[in-house]
């Protein structure tokens, strides 16, 4: 395992690095600044946490990771907050008055784990394993492949489109519809609401090793047929 590299400006220079940025005042106080790397060390899983702020994550035939992060704060400016851990490529901020927007662009089959504590998350055309979270927000995944698929939200709505049939798909909503489409296929669904409709519309069979499970506390739960 390699030593814990933190990637500040200076550090990804000597790196051969890729960084980018630039800052503006956007009023009140207020300040953004948008910087972007490129990271090619061996990772094989992401994770990124940001208490207020969006998270989108692609995949395509690419090499190396791809991120672009818009801050916002007020006051003092956040530490650099990006690090390679061994194989994981862990992003994250810590500060009271801040929140962080990331776009990032990944090679097929990474492992992702989003956290977000308010703002939307979306995943497309994701291979790996995915664990995707937030307070507050929508979770949307579209041409999603993955075997193992995990999203919860407080409050927001979770819509899941699949391209290939997973192995394992677990949504909870606590207010917000919870929407899983699949590919042709039978599943083992449990489908539960605490007031909203229930759809299923795919194949069921209690005994399939592939399972679907979609709670919601007040919001409709469907797994449907794409």
């Amino acid at each position: 395992m390699r030593q814990q590299t933190t990637f500040a400006v200076a550090a990804a220079v000597a790196l051969g690095l890729t960084v980018a940025g630039c800052g503006v005042t956007v009023g009140f106080g207020q300040q953004q600044a948008t910087r972007s790397y490129d990271v090619t060390d061996g990772v094989t899983s992401i994770e990124t946490r940001t208490g207020s702020g969006e998270i989108e994550v692609n995949e395509s035939e690419r090499t190396g990771i791809h991120v672009t992060e818009t801050l916002h704060w007020r006051g003092d400016q956040p530490r650099d907050g990006h690090a390679v851990e061994g194989d994981r490529l862990r992003m994250e901020y810590r500060c009271d008055a801040c929140s962080v927007d990331y776009r990032i662009d990944i090679p097929r089959g990474l492992g992702v784990k989003v956290d977000s504590g308010s703002g939307t998350i979306t995943l497309r055309a994701l291979t790996g394993a995915v664990n995707a979270s937030t307070g507050s927000g929508d979770i949307d995944g579209g041409g999603l492949r993955g075997r193992s698929v995990t999203a919860s939200t407080g409050s927001g709505q979770i819509e899941l489109r699949f391209a290939a049939p997973p192995d394992r798909v677990e949504v909870k909503s606590g207010s917000g519809d919870g929407v899983v489409r699949l590919p042709q296929g039978a599943y083992n669904v449990t489908a539960e609401t605490g007031s909203g409709t229930r759809t299923v519309n795919v194949a069921q069979d209690s005994a399939a090793p592939r399972t679907v499970v979609v709670k919601t506390g007040s919001g409709d739960a469907k797994v449907l047929a794409s």
